[in-house]
This record gives structure tokens, C-alpha cells and sequence, in this order.
């Protein structure tokens, strides 16, 4: 390849690849606008979650459009002594929402295509309208393929044609189009449907009271169950495959006298050891279980020796492995109540029966505590006990908790703050995205303070604390969210991408259980569910950040000579450059007849005119060990018969979350002449492709159209119009030169 073809080549995919932050961008007049604030969404706010979902699954792009500079008003909107300086709902009526609120999004003007409210008819007019709560975007190229999923949502009597619509708990969600172009800040670009995990820990029937009250299906379109795992079949290979199990999340733990530490190896990853869900949520997940270790289904014996042979067959430490090895990806672990004790405060214990090792830990968010030296057999703070060698393997008199859920603290448990005392912090996260009061919830954690007798603290000081009490953040937090160990500023959109945080993210919610009644005014203690659906799909395996980029390119001989039947040799690559992985691929070639076959490696299933490679899963461009590989490719001779042009396509599939997408299809045209080759010689394999040959394709499932990189509906593909030659492997070098370049730019962060 020339000096100035690698160039481009390079810089090229290093452009498809520039961080993906948020942007400002205009939406023109025919974009749907899915609001998410009480004046227009009381009713339909948690479905409205279940119907980007849908959307997401069938193609559609969804922006989620968060103003940078939002402030949350605390007081009521209509608090005489504070106004807020926007109305509640036509801007410039002087109505005030009689409740808290962010300030708006953006503003505009609308017509009603569906009302959740049953206030306005379809075609009403909102003349101008401050959208708060962060609304989701649909752009007005996708509105048409988006009207029909909406309809099909809110319209009972399209279920039979559209089965995946149909729910058990029903409410008509709000959807406006814009009669104006406005401009919005695009915090996160979502593209794939999540896949969701379910821990069944014993109170699992909160967590999918949760997905019902969203509509948001399991991953092969069942509703999550009403019922608890004891009742009915959970985990892989049932009908209820996403409810995960002890057993299942913590995989082949071997025998007591040969423990397995693969901590990649449970249900929440494929064979090949890339995350097999996008989130897992864990409701109320005890400390009791989470200390227990069962061997041959029992207790096991008093010590090491007595167990030979038994296999272990419960290992509570060993799902805080699993979840944690799950976040070295971009995903999200999500867990409320006595669960966030449960992980958080792990600490690997080395003795029997337990024989941990360092990848137990628990501390995703918080540092490990020191306890104190007893002082003359007592302890200054009251929740604490002087236990007598109790720390530093027997060696020193320290103080510990008195609760069991408070051991390795971590976090310490305090009641709930009052509803009118909370504060908001960071409105323009999306974790964060409210409207109306917020009303905190019982339990047996209903919020969490950092230890000064510990000397805790959140790691690297970042700032995780979203919701908390009067003196928080550190005391009465109730909603935190960070990435794992600290690794980066969730708070900023410039830092909260995977070039920089290639790491997954953990929130924690104060309380034991939310209510899902609606109308969101009447029942502000629905609004934890709001912010367990948020987190749904602020992960970055959903949105563009996460997304893999997969570059496909198609190489072989152009010119092929007689005598006839005459061979050519062809090679489809692909290459991964984002930071998230690729599932089910499956990589495609087609030629038109009467071009047949000779030969293909690896034996793919064939049809007439294509031939189809199972690749299965693609790592990531991080690499991290363990991964499959990134790039790839298959190898095919194809024998002519007649003279002519012959059009080859290649292209490839593949699955992130419940979505389906696909890179291509990369062309390479081939002239066949019944004519000896003029130099007497074989194809020429080294002749440079011509314009117009596609060699050489970028995925834009992972980039932004915010003023980077233009590209084409999500799953498409877009050239990059270089010239590349046409042998096997002639792009695929530079794509590995450029891949090269990318990570040690990541690195350099």
C-alpha cells in the first residue's frame, strides 16, 4: 500500500474511533420527542422506558437530550418565595408545576401524536414547551420507521399483529412531533436493546415488578415473572432464562482439594468469556448468604482435609468475583437495599471454608476500612464492639461492627433521610433524570454513610452521590453511581466514554422496595423505579460509547484470466476497533452465478450464491486477557465460468444486547476475460483497487453524527473511500496499524 493510502487509511479509523462525548445537535422539524416530564408523561413515565426498548430492538436510534447546565429547583415550582423561572407546561402561561423540577432540556414546539394524559387530542398544538426529566429523541430520517413501533405500543388492537407489544400492565405513552427544528444536548446516543439479568436472590420479584411496570421484556420476548424463582424454572435453557441463580452466576467451582478460580465462567458470560448480558441487577441479596459455602449441597466439613473430593457447589464470595470480572467490561451492575452491603463490603477471607483470593473483593465504589485499636477493652463509637484478635490474624485487639451487614465496611447503614430534606445532586446525569418529588422508602438499608471510625471514603474522591441527605453526600447517601474502583469522573461527559473507562459501572439504591403505581404526582415513591430504568440504559454497552466498530473489508483478485473454468482467491477481514464486543457474528459472502465455489475455508454453511462463517463472539480492541480475538477473517477460491463482470459482497452480522446488526455489505467487482492474462502469468493479485470498490468499511454502530464522523443508520455501513490493493490482507495491515495507534492513544489517559 502507498505512503498515502496508509496515511488515509489510518487516519480514517482513528477519526471513525475520536471520543464520543456529548454534543450539541439540531433536530429538525418531524423528530418524535418522547417527554419525560409529569406534565405530559405522568402515566406513561415508566412505560416510556419499555417503549424505547422497542425501538432500540427494532433499529430505531434514540438521543437522550440532557442539558449541560440543568439545576434542580428544590423547592416546588410554584413556591411563592422561589419560583421557577420556567412554566409547567406552555412556556409563557405563568403556570408553575406545584413540585420540584429540573430546569428544561430544550425547548419547542410540538403536535400531540399520542396522549398518555387524556387531556389532548392527537393534533393538539403545544405552541412552546420546556422539556424536562431528559426526553428522549427520535430524529425526524427515523420517524417513519419509529411511528409504526409507537402505534403498535399504545394501540391494544395492533397487539395480535405485534405480539412483542403485548403486557400485562398497560398505559399509552406520551410521544410528540416537533413543528420546529430545535437544538439539544445529546448526552448519550442509544442504539442496542439491553440484555438484563436478573440475580435471584430471594426478593428478585422486585426487580421484575420493576421491568413489568416498563413492559421491558427477558431476552426471548417472555415478561419477566411475576412469581419468585422457588416457584417456577429460572436460569439458562427455561423459559425464564434471564433470572440467574447463585449457582449459575458463580459457575464450575471445582472440588475442595482443587478449587477453580476462574472467575469468568458463570452464567453472566458466553463460553468465550465476553459479558453475556448487558446489566444484572440484585435486589436484597443477604449477608448470611452471601457467607455461606455449601460442598457436595451441604455444609461442608470442618476442615480442608475432610472435603476431598466433594465438589462446591455454593460459594457466596464467588458471585462478587463473577460481577466483578463482569465489570471489567462496559456493562452495568445494578443492586438495592441489603444487596449493596452484600457486594460492597466483601473482603476476600482466605480461610477455610471460604480459600479466597484477591479477585473476591468486593469495594466496586468505597475503600476497605481500617478498625481501631480498642481502647482499654471498649470502643468510642457505639456501633462498634472491641473484639479480642480480631484483626491483623489475631494479632491485635481492634474494633469491629456490631451488625454483620457492616463487617469490611465500606459502608456503614443509616435510616432514611426525609423526602423534603433530600438533595439532588448532578440533575444533568442520566442516572439522574426526575421530575417531581422524590420519596425515599423503608427498609433494613434505606440509605448509606461512609465511617469516619473506619475512615472510609468513595474511591479516589470521585463524586458517585446523585441523591442523599441534608449533611450528604458521605452521610444518608440513597443513590450512588460510579465506575468500578474509581476508575473515572462519571460526572463529566468528556471523561465518561470507554477510550478513557474501560470499565463497567455500579449503582446502589437506598431502601428496600419501590412502588410502580402511577401517576408519578400521586405516587413519588415511584420514583426509585424511574432510577432503576434510567440505569438500564445509561449503560454503555447500550448506548454508541460501548458499541463494537466493526471494520469489514473484502480483498482478492480483480482481473481474472482464462483459459475458462479460471480461480480467483478472496479473503473477508473484519476487525473490531470499539470498546465493546460482537456476539452471534456471522460473516457472509455472496457472488452472483454462474460463479461457483472451488473452495472455503472452514467449512461454512452454503447456500446458492453464499456462503456463511459462524465467528461467534469478537473481543474488544482493549484486549483484555482472556478475550477472543478481535479481528479475523475466512478465505474463499471462487471458480468462473464465463466471462464477465462478477459483483462480490461481503458482510457481517452480529448481536449486541437483544439487537441485531450488521456491517455491510463491502463490494469488490471482478472482470473475468476468457483471454490469457497479458504477461502470461497468474491474476493479478497486486493491482490496486479502482474507486468505487468498497473495500475497506466502517460501522457506525459506535459513532456520533455530532459533528465527527456522518454515517448511515445504525447497523449500516459507510466507505472509506480509500484506495487499498487488492490481495489478501492488503487493508487489513493498516486497520492493525491504525488499531495499534488507538490503544496506546487510550493508554496515554
Amino acid at each position: 500500500m502507498k505512503r498515502s493510502q496508509l496515511s488515509f487509511t489510518i487516519s480514517m479509523l482513528l477519526f471513525a474511533t475520536t471520543t464520543r462525548a456529548g454534543y450539541e445537535r439540531t433536530f429538525e422539524q418531524g423528530s418524535l420527542i418522547i417527554p419525560m416530564d409529569l406534565e405530559y408523561q405522568d402515566h406513561g413515565m415508566l412505560q416510556a422506558y419499555g417503549l424505547v426498548f422497542q425501538l432500540l430492538r427494532q433499529g430505531v436510534k434514540v438521543y437522550w437530550v440532557i442539558d449541560l447546565d440543568k439545576t434542580w429547583h428544590h423547592a416546588p415550582c410554584n413556591d411563592q418565595a422561589d419560583p421557577c423561572p420556567w412554566d409547567c407546561g406552555e412556556e409563557g402561561s405563568g403556570v408553575k408545576c406545584p413540585y420540584p423540577t429540573a430546569s428544561p432540556d430544550f425547548y419547542t414546539a410540538a403536535e400531540v401524536l399520542w396522549d398518555g394524559e387524556g387531556t389532548l387530542g392527537q393534533g393538539a398544538t403545544i405552541t412552546r414547551h420546556g422539556y424536562r426529566g431528559g426526553p428522549f429523541v427520535v430524529d425526524s430520517a427515523d420517524a417513519a420507521k419509529a411511528i409504526p413501533i409507537i402505534d403498535a405500543w399504545n394501540d391494544q388492537s395492533l397487539w395480535d399483529a405485534n405480539p412483542w407489544a403485548s403486557r400485562t400492565v398497560f398505559h399509552v405513552v406520551s410521544v410528540h412531533r416537533a413543528t420546529e427544528s430545535f437544538t439539544g444536548y445529546v448526552r448519550k446516543e442509544m442504539l442496542a436493546a439491553p440484555t438484563i439479568a436478573v440475580f435471584s436472590d430471594g426478593n428478585e420479584d422486585i426487580a421484575t415488578s420493576y421491568l413489568r411496570a416498563a413492559g421491558i421484556p427477558q431476552s426471548n420476548g417472555n415478561e419477566f415473572p411475576a412469581q419468585k424463582c422457588d416457584k417456577i424454572p429460572c436460569g439458562p435453557g427455561t423459559e425464564n432464562p434471564d433470572m440467574l441463580t447463585v449457582p449459575s452466576i458463580m459457575g464450575d467451582m471445582g472440588t475442595c482439594d482443587a478449587p477453580n478460580y476462574d472467575h469468568r465462567n458463570g452464567a453472566l458470560f458466553t463460553p468465550d468469556g465476553i459479558p453475556a448480558y448487558c446489566q444484572i441487577m440484585s435486589m436484597h441479596w443477604g449477608v448470611n448468604d452471601r457467607e455461606t459455602v455449601e460442598c457436595d449441597g451441604g455444609n461442608c466439613p470442618a476442615d480442608q482435609a475432610g472435603c476431598s473430593g466433594q465438589a462446591i457447589t455454593y460459594h457466596g464470595h464467588e458471585v462478587i468475583a463473577e460481577v466483578r470480572q463482569f465489570l471489567a467490561f462496559p456493562v452495568h451492575f445494578f443492586a438495592e437495599c441489603q444487596a449493596v452491603n452484600a457486594y460492597e463490603n466483601t473482603v476476600p477471607n482466605p480461610d477455610w471454608p471460604f480459600l479466597d483470593d484477591e479477585g473476591r473483593l468486593g469495594h466496586y465504589l468505597t475503600t476497605i476500612g481500617t478498625p481501631p485499636d480498642c481502647q482499654q477493652g471498649s470502643c468510642g463509637d457505639p456501633d462498634f464492639e472491641c473484639v479480642a484478635g480480631g484483626c491483623d490474624g489475631g494479632a491485635r485487639d481492634c474494633c469491629l461492627t456490631r451488625d454483620i451487614k457492616e463487617r469490611g465496611a465500606g459502608f456503614m447503614i443509616e435510616n432514611r433521610p426525609d423526602s423534603a430534606t433530600i438533595k439532588v445532586l448532578h440533575p444533568e446525569v442520566p442516572y439522574n433524570q426526575l421530575d417531581g418529588f422524590f420519596e425515599t422508602v423503608g427498609g433494613s438499608e434505606q440509605s448509606y454513610n461512609l465511617s469516619d471510625t473506619l475512615q472510609t471514603a468513595y474511591k479516589n474522591d470521585m463524586e458517585v452521590v446523585f441523591i442523599t441527605g441534608p449533611n450528604g453526600p458521605g452521610f444518608q447517601d440513597v443513590w450512588m453511581t460510579g465506575y468500578l474502583d474509581g476508575e473515572c469522573d462519571i460526572t463529566s461527559p468528556f471523561l465518561d466514554v470507554p477510550e478513557n473507562c474501560q470499565t463497567g459501572k455500579v449503582s446502589y439504591l437506598g431502601g428496600h422496595r419501590y412502588n410502580t403505581a402511577v401517576p408519578l404526582s400521586a405516587n413519588p415513591d415511584s420514583q426509585g423505579t424511574r432510577l432503576f430504568l434510567n440505569a438500564l440504559f445509561e449503560a454503555d454497552c447500550v448506548t454508541s460509547n460501548g458499541q463494537p466498530e466493526l471494520l469489514l473489508d473484502l480483498q482478492g483478485d480483480r482481473n481474472v484470466y482464462g483459459p475458462l473454468p479460471a480461480t480467483g482467491s478472496y479473503q473477508l477481514t473484519y476487525m473490531n476497533a470499539g470498546a465493546g464486543a460482537a456476539l452471534d457474528a456471522e460473516l457472509e459472502l455472496h457472488w452472483p452465478p454462474p460463479a461457483e465455489p472451488s473452495s472455503l475455508e472452514g467449512n461454512p454453511q452454503t447456500s446458492q450464491g453464499q456462503a456463511t462463517w459462524t465467528i461467534g463472539s469478537i473481543g474488544t480492541s482493549v484486549q483484555r486477557p482472556g478475550e477472543p480475538p478481535d479481528q479475523g477473517g475466512r478465505n474463499a477460491e471462487l471458480s468462473f465460468p464465463q466471462a464477465g463482470t462478477y459483483r462480490l459482497e461481503g458482510l457481517i452480522r452480529f448481536r449486541v444486547g437483544v439487537s441485531t446488526l450488521e456491517v455491510g455489505p463491502v463490494t469488490l467487482d471482478v472482470t473475468v476475460s476468457d483471454e490469457p492474462a497479458p504477461d502470461g502469468g497468474q491474476p493479478d493479485a497486486g493491482q490496486e483497487q479502482q474507486p468505487g470498490d468498497e473495500g475497506g468499511q466502517v460501522a457506525d454502530t459506535g459513532q456520533t453524527d455530532g459533528g465527527q464522523l456522518q454515517g448511515e443508520p445504525a447497523g449500516k455501513a459507510s466507505g472509506c473511500g480509500c484506495r487499498t490493493q487488492a490481495n489478501p490482507g492488503g487493508f487489513l495491515p493498516a486497520m492493525a496499524i491504525a488499531l495499534l495507534l488507538i490503544r496506546r492513544r487510550r493508554k496515554t489517559h
